[in-house]
């Protein structure tokens, strides 16, 4: 009798499974998004400065490699002798000759020979120190870069697309950068001996309008040895030039 109760009961009033399962409040909800968002925040590895750092240190030199230096008085002493015979010239050609030139009791080339005296140091320091290098770099690859051991093992072998970025000073002294081969590079001696290393410079002059200045040919490194890392690196690069 008891059991048929209780089959009529359930007919009549069905229980859904849907009022059986335990729903949580939108609090507890909320609380667990939150949780669950801190801990992916806390997962995700950041780009720390300490972490950075310790990238940096994988490689013991840069891409760019300074491998010369003429020295930073030689530098500067030339430098300054480029100023000043450019005053020089100036002075001379813009006050001197013309006061000769005006003067009655003179003849003219008096003037003339006062003129040349302030145009003829000009051209010629900047003939000798044109060629002058300052600094040289070396482009190296990754590899190249974690041990002086790969370094050396690299320069010893340079290939042919090497780069180095040569420097220069122009007619003023400012400096000039120019980027050649190792080998686009050969050994010369033009310019009263102040040039031992040219290259050819056609093609990139046929390129360039007439009004900028020409790519520089000549380059004159004037030290045996490089105080830059003993000078090894430097010797190695000169000693793959002089094999041409």
């Amino acid at each position: 009798m008891i059991f048929l109760q209780r089959a009529v009961w359930r007919t009549a009033f069905p229980i859904s499974r849907s009022s059986q399962v335990y729903r949580r409040p939108p609090q507890i909800k909320s609380l667990v998004r939150r949780v669950r968002c801190s801990s992916t925040r806390g997962s995700t590895p950041k780009n720390t400065p300490a972490s950075s750092k310790i990238a940096l240190k994988k490689t013991s030199y840069p891409e760019r490699l300074l491998v010369y230096h003429a020295g930073t008085g030689r530098t500067v002493f030339l430098g300054c002798m480029k100023v000043t015979t450019i005053f020089i010239f100036s002075f001379f050609t813009l006050v001197v000759a013309p006061s000769h030139f005006y003067a009655e009791a003179e003849p003219p080339w008096v003037a003339i020979g006062v003129l040349l005296s302030g145009i003829i140091p000009m051209v010629f320091v900047a003939y000798i120190t044109g060629p002058f290098v300052t600094y040289i770099h070396l482009r190296l690859p990754a590899y190249a870069r974690h041990s002086r051991e790969m370094l050396m093992r690299y320069t010893k072998s340079l290939p042919n697309d090497a780069l180095l970025d040569i420097t220069t000073m122009n007619f003023i002294g400012k400096p000039r950068v120019t980027r050649v081969k190792v080998a686009d590079l050969y050994p010369i001696k033009e310019r009263f001996g102040m040039a031992n290393y040219a290259r050819d410079t056609d093609l990139i002059n046929s390129n360039i309008p007439w009004y900028f200045p020409k790519a520089v040919r000549q380059f004159g490194v004037h030290s045996n040895t490089s105080k830059i890392m003993g000078g090894d690196v430097w010797h190695n690069i000169a000693n793959r030039i002089s094999k041409k």
